[in-house]
């Protein structure tokens, strides 16, 4: 029973209270404006703890003043008493202005029973806004006639974690205030359509970063060099700024908004993960770590130190939301960084007289004077309820001023691809240069070898024919030894004549051929016979091939398959056939003893000989196939059906035919 008397005690003594401290705002007077709060209610302050009840059960408080310094460790609530003195049910709109969190209690004014609570606010999530598009409106419904006293706590919102600097900062604002229905809605159509050109720049900004965004990470992922790597997080941190400063009633505000203290924290810490990121990709860009490798690793320690330092500070005001520490944080990154950034611009125009340094100076420099610009306007202190023609005025934001400079910095990187690729096509040059040159020079190496090959077998083939004369004279048989050294010095004439050259006709190789022939034929007396068969389709003054190409090969049938042979027909035949447009086949085939029997006959032979000829000749294709285009395949065939016997050496010549007027080709066109 005591208890009882006590409780109507103390609400009669708060009902006294509220009907001697406060006055009552009717809704009928909303009709002619929006109604401030602080200059109809009574406030009181309590500490975060204090719940809605023991206030209303405690006494009214003192009026609030229009210039009263409040305390961010402080919660305050206004008691306001509101008659609807309509014969219908009217709503009425709470503006709570700035504040992180503000709740409104609507309670009977005898009982103290609570009828419903509402809130918004900046860091209030969306899902508990009281209207579903704003977060900056409490909408209050009241019956006919219905009187309540309204009870709005204002304060900011507790971190996870104790606030470090029990900073007074931010300080809650009382410039709450009661809206009719009507005007509330005349409002946010005005506000709408002033924000409308804003909206549409900030979106067209936004599109373009993400635009940069996509391209480079594109271009990335293709080329994985981490300047663009670097260039990428950079466009990132830009982008990510762009989206968090999206005003919360468009769709891309409202994702954000469900998450309001990374929404309101992580703006500074992406600022400054930028900066990192831009710190890297200087030295990237302008090769500072060739040129100027001390400053190189000077900023990337700046980068690093930028990058642990905002993410260090803005973990710590996601868990605290501690007002003092973000303002420290906000002025020792400007302090700091700033003095950086600001310093590095004048080293790299001092020091580093490059093209692209003009490109990062001109796009800090737009960064710049948009970014003062966008503040001296947001601090109304330009273009005061003035706008420009277009609407210029609302491209005054800072988003605009990192598009334009991340654009600035495209054309940086534009140029630097350029360079690079000017650079790589030099250096393909030079490389190109020194193969063609190593080539020249291996190529000269080479005919420097056939030719050391070739005087190799001149003097082979001087002796067997020396041999041959020797003979003749030896014989007494001296018209023969004079027609034959007649023959030979003709012969010699030649060989001498072709000693310095690459290629020949292939008419001159037969004359040369024919000439030893004849010189054989001499020695052999009337039981040897050659047949040269030249198919006509072949132009023999087009055609050309090594000089005593063709010549070891038919000494070769001479010497060792037909000397030995019993046969009273030696003969020899040189068959030159034409395959196709660029394919000649010689073909040179004797009916001796064949290559097993001549074989044998050299075992049993006292000096074994070596036949110096063909090898040097096997060592001749074998360099003119590696070094010329046109190519060379010998085949050695034995006949050997039929009581047939002697050898076929089948010749294939993969070779460019060349007009008459130019016998004597160059070496890449054989």
């Amino acid at each position: 029973m005591v208890r009882w008397l006590l409780f109507l005690g103390m609400m009669l003594s708060g009902r006294l209270g509220v009907a001697s401290h406060l006055d009552t705002i009717r809704l009928s007077q909303l009709d002619r404006g929006p109604i401030y709060l602080r200059d109809r209610s009574v406030l009181r302050s309590t500490d975060r703890q204090a719940g809605w009840l023991s206030v209303f059960r405690q006494a009214a408080g003192e009026r609030v003043s229009s210039n009263l310094p409040t305390n961010g460790q402080q919660v305050y609530w206004l008691r306001l008493l509101v008659l609807n003195d309509a014969d219908t049910s009217r709503t009425l709109y709470t503006y709570a202005a700035t504040s992180q969190t503000v709740v409104c209690y609507r309670l009977m004014p005898d009982s103290g029973r609570l009828i419903d609570s509402l809130r918004c606010g900046t860091m209030v999530p969306r899902q508990d806004w009281a209207t579903p598009d704003d977060d900056q409106y409490i909408p209050l419904r009241f019956g006919a006639r219905q009187t309540t006293v309204v009870l709005i706590r204002v304060a900011n919102r507790p971190g996870l974690l104790p606030a470090l600097t029990h900073s007074e900062l931010p300080r809650p604002s009382l410039g709450l205030r009661f809206e009719s229905e009507a005007f509330h809605f005349r409002q946010a159509l005005f506000q709408y359509r002033r924000n409308l050109p804003e909206l549409q720049y900030r979106s067209w900004v936004q599109g373009g970063l993400l635009f940069f965004l996509l391209f480079v990470v594109l271009i990335y992922l293709y080329y994985r060099r981490p300047l663009y790597g670097y260039y990428a997080l950079y466009v990132l941190a830009g982008c990510l700024y762009a989206l968090l400063k999206t005003r919360t009633y468009t769709p891309i505000g409202q994702v954000f908004a469900t998450m309001p203290l990374l929404r309101y924290h992580a703006m500074e810490s992406i600022v400054w993960v930028g900066w990192g990121a831009y710190m890297y990709f200087l030295v990237e860009l302008l090769d500072l770590a060739r040129t100027h490798p001390a400053a190189a690793r000077q900023l990337q320690q700046w980068g690093r130190f930028a990058i642990a330092y905002s993410l260090l500070a803005g973990g710590l005001l996601l868990l605290t939301n501690d007002g003092g520490l973000y303002q420290l944080s906000y002025w020792f990154c400007r302090l700091v960084f700033g003095s950086v950034h600001v310093a590095v611009l004048v080293w790299m125009l001092w020091r580093v007289p490059s093209v692209l340094t003009r490109y990062v100076v001109v796009g800090n420099v737009l960064l710049t004077v948009i970014g003062v610009l966008a503040s001296l306007r947001a601090g109304e202190i330009i273009l005061v309820g003035e706008s420009l023609p277009g609407y210029v005025d609302n491209l005054l934001m800072l988003p605009l001023g990192v598009l334009l400079e991340i654009i600035v910095f495209a054309l940086a990187l534009a140029h630097r691809i350029r360079i690079i690729d000017r650079e790589r096509q030099a250096s393909q040059a030079a490389y190109i240069d020194e193969i063609e040159q190593r080539t020249a020079y291996e190529k000269r190496l080479a005919e420097v070898e056939m030719l050391a090959l070739r005087s190799q077998m001149n003097p082979h083939f001087l002796f067997n024919s020396l041999n041959t004369i020797e003979y003749f004279v030896l014989k007494g048989d001296e018209a023969n030894a004079t027609r034959y050294l007649s023959n030979f010095s003709r012969l010699l004439r030649l060989i001498l004549n072709h000693s310095n050259e690459d290629t020949v006709r292939l008419t001159e190789e037969i004359s040369g051929l024919q000439l030893y022939l004849e010189l054989e034929s001499s020695r052999f007396d009337e039981n040897f016979q050659y047949v040269i068969d030249i198919d006509p389709a072949i132009d023999q003054d087009a055609v050309v091939v090594p000089p005593l190409l063709l010549q070891p090969f038919v000494e070769n049938a001479v010497w060792h398959g037909l000397q030995h042979s019993h046969r009273p027909d030696k003969c020899v035949w040189l068959r030159v056939l034409m395959l196709n447009e660029e394919t000649i086949q010689f073909e040179i085939e004797d009916n001796g003893i064949g290559r097993e029997q001549s074989a044998r006959l050299k075992s049993r032979s006292a000096t074994r000989q070596k036949s110096l000829g063909m090898a040097i000749t096997q060592q001749r294709i074998d360099l003119f196939n590696r070094n010329y285009p046109s190519q060379l395949n010998v085949q050695l065939i034995d006949l050997a059906d039929g009581g047939r016997c002697g050898t076929l050496v089948r010749i294939t010549y993969q070779l460019r035919l060349t007009s008459p007027s130019r016998p004597q080709t160059s070496h890449n066109q054989l």
